[in-house]
Parts: structure tokens; C-alpha cells; sequence
């Protein structure tokens, strides 16, 4: 027999030991290479987790004409009650139905709601016409009533946070004895300015500017036949 013969009849009878060993070795590589994934994974969240933590919270600045920027971002305006042109449109509403709507008995609750929503300098003026025309005392003299129908309400292009409204103002009177009504269809100018907000003032608003300004002629007629819109949201 020859010695080739001798050795190939050796490794037929030799125990395949060496195959065993090589799947355990490769299912304890994949093991290790799945562990160092995972870890890698890990210390990837862990250090997003920290970067959340350590970000400086995001700070609002709210301008003097309403709009709010974010303090070291040059992007424009976010969102805010006092930039919101809906909330502003509210506030508004809110304002002239406290102001508009009034009676005998509940007249010095709205207006003192009412003026309290208007800056320093407005009020101070407010008050002093109210007091050179005594309007006060000519609603209880004549049982003066007032209702006030908004019919339309838009901001005016180029002027922020400044609306102009349309609407009508229904004033019962009486006069010897007999009661009127008188009916008022009047442009009313309110510009809002912006503020901190405050337990005193949640809407960080104020009305800087009103005036009113009666309607004639077709406009008139329009605003009389209008629907109306709710002035107290």
C-alpha cells in the first residue's frame, strides 16, 4: 500500500471537528458584530437625548406692530396671540361689543371693561370727552339704549394691526314720553398695539387708536341691508 493510500484513508476516518468549530465560530462573530451595532446605536441616541437637554428654549419677541420673532433666528414671525391676525380680529370684536352695547343699568360695567382694553393716553382722552359731552348722565336722563350689529370687519392694507368696521348702531331713546329709535351706520377705525402679556392682560393687546365716522348714500344703504356678524366672540 502506498503512502498516499495511507493518508488519504487516514483523513476519511479523522472526526469533522473542524466544521462544528467553524459554525460556532461564525454565529459568536455575527453576535459580536449585532453587539457592536446595538452599542453604536445606543451612544447615537444617548447623544441625542443630551443635545435635546442642553438646546436653549425657544424665546419670542413680540414687536411694537404686532409681529414676534424668534430671538437669534432671522426667520420671520411665528404664530403668537398678540401676531395672530384672527385673535387680534376677535379682540377687536370683543372690544366694540362692550363698548357699543350698552344700557342705563349695565353702562358703566362695559365701558369700564371696555376702556380698561385701551392704552393710558387713549383712555385719558376717552374719559375727558365723555366728561365735557356728559354722556353718562344722558343715557340715564334719556333711558338711552344701545345695540350694536357688526356687518364688516377688514384690515387695512400697509397699517398692521389696524381695522376698519362697518356696522349699525340702534340707540332707544325717550323723548316726552315716546320712545326712538335712531339708527347709526358709522365706519369705526381701531388700530391695536402689541404688549407683554400679563395676568392683567392675558392678549398682550391694547387699542391705541378708535375713531367713528358716519356712512351716507349707497354704502349706507348696503351696511343697513348686510347680515350681521357675531361682535362677541
Amino acid at each position: 500500500m502506498s503512502s498516499t493510500d495511507t493518508t488519504m484513508k487516514g483523513l476519511e476516518v479523522r472526526p469533522k471537528y473542524y466544521e462544528m468549530d467553524g459554525a460556532r465560530l461564525a454565529n459568536a462573530n455575527r453576535a459580536w458584530v449585532l453587539a457592536f451595532v446595538m452599542a453604536i446605536l445606543a451612544v447615537i441616541a444617548i447623544g441625542f437625548a443630551i443635545m435635546v437637554r442642553l438646546k436653549p428654549p425657544t424665546v419670542i419677541r413680540i414687536g411694537a406692530n404686532g409681529e414676534a420673532s424668534v430671538l437669534g433666528q432671522s426667520s420671520p414671525a411665528l404664530s403668537s396671540s398678540a401676531g395672530d391676525p384672527y385673535l387680534s380680529e376677535v379682540f377687536v370684536k370683543r372690544f366694540l361689543g362692550e363698548y357699543l352695547n350698552y344700557s342705563p343699568s349695565n353702562v358703566d360695567d362695559h365701558w369700564a371693561t371696555a376702556l380698561n382694553k385701551m392704552t393710558r393716553n387713549l383712555r385719558a382722552l376717552t374719559i375727558r370727552a365723555m366728561s365735557d359731552g356728559n354722556i353718562r348722565g344722558k343715557i340715564d336722563d334719556d333711558q338711552i339704549q344701545s345695540v350694536f350689529h357688526l356687518r364688516e370687519i377688514e384690515s387695512v392694507t400697509g397699517e398692521p394691526m389696524t381695522y376698519l368696521i362697518y356696522g349699525v348702531k340702534d340707540v332707544h331713546h325717550v323723548t316726552n314720553g315716546s320712545e326712538i329709535t335712531d339708527h347709526f351706520v358709522n365706519e369705526y377705525r381701531v388700530r391695536l398695539i402689541a404688549d407683554k402679556r400679563s395676568e392683567a392682560n392675558p392678549d398682550g393687546l391694547w387699542i391705541a387708536e378708535y375713531s367713528e365716522r358716519p356712512i351716507d348714500g349707497e354704502r349706507r344703504n348696503a351696511i343697513l341691508s348686510a347680515s350681521d356678524q357675531n361682535s362677541n366672540e
